[in-house]
């Protein structure tokens, strides 16, 4: 559980650095391909005693893994962002965070490593989940454009929608069948050297001045966000690799303490249906994890 509630706070943290970016005008841009380089660092830091290159070249089958969701992490990112800008911050919020119904199914049909007996009641949780996540996600937002929502632009929201759950998706299989003790910790760095070397070339292009607030913008992103995933792959490994229930509950964990943090520290305002989703979020948590509370009381 410690795990689990360690993802949920690197996760916000990520969250939180995102917001304070529009409000100090960073490059979103440069600020994530200096997270990338951040992250390798953080992660080389981390291993201090270990041989990361040695553990690399000994990984076999996920290093490869790792080096195609390194491309597929930058690409979600850039359609995260053309999303923001076409269809709207709450569509991309959406499909980002219900994309989670993709693991989720992966792991209840096709994976079915559950340890535990799955019951009504955790089967109630996921369906709570997955409307407290809706709920909390959907803000009404002026100005939008008025072709936010034609057929064309909704392909983004679907791509972004199936990227992610992609990502969780290898991330479980990946740790249930390939990952070891030093792999853990290196099979990150992976993701974020083919992600950043990818990025590194997208703002060659763009020809923009690095700024220095985009640099300390991606320091201060790149740390936690290391730790987002190897956090992650930890957490999996205590749930015994059953993302049907650890998803949820990170998701709506992440969502409870981010809506909080928004209305204390950005003046953010909840509307009566976000927090009906918050309610329901914690109902879907209780449900969820009902056995692990049954057998500490």
């Amino acid at each position: 559980m410690i795990y689990l509630l360690l993802t949920i706070l690197v996760n916000v943290f990520i969250f939180l650095n995102f917001r304070a970016y529009s409000r100090f005008g960073v490059d979103t841009l440069q600020a994530i391909v200096v997270n990338y380089i951040a992250c390798v660092i953080t992660g080389l830091l981390f291993l201090s005693g270990q041989d990361p290159l040695q553990t690399f070249l000994n990984g076999g089958t996920w290093t490869w893994i790792g080096g195609i969701l390194g491309l597929v992490f930058i690409g979600t990112f850039y359609l995260m962002a053309r999303t923001t800008q076409k269809v709207g911050v709450s569509v991309a919020s959406v499909a980002s965070k219900m994309s989670l119904t993709i693991p989720v199914v992966f792991s209840l049909f096709f994976m079915q490593i559950e340890k535990k007996e799955m019951d009504v009641l955790n089967y109630t949780g996921i369906i709570l989940a997955l409307a407290a996540i809706f709920l909390t996600s959907i803000k009404r937002e002026r100005g939008a454009p008025r072709e936010a929502f034609n057929y064309r632009n909704m392909i983004m929201p679907v791509s972004v929608f199936l990227l992610s759950g992609l990502i969780d998706t290898t991330i479980n299989y990946t740790n249930l069948h390939f990952l070891d003790g030093p792999g853990e910790a290196v099979f990150p760095i992976v993701i974020f050297v083919v992600a950043g070397v990818v990025g590194m070339v997208g703002v060659f292009f763009t020809r923009r001045p690095i700024q220095l607030r985009s640099i300390v913008g991606g320091i201060t992103l790149g740390v936690p966000n290391y730790f987002s995933i190897y956090f992650l792959i930890k957490a999996l490994s205590a749930f015994d690799n059953n993302g049907a229930i650890l998803y949820p509950m990170l998701n709506i964990g992440i969502i409870i303490i981010s809506s909080l943090l928004a209305v204390v520290l950005f003046d953010e305002r909840l509307k009566p249906l976000n927090k009906l989703g918050i309610a329901l979020a914690v109902l879907a948590i209780i449900l969820l994890s009902h056995q692990e509370i049954l057998a500490a009381l």
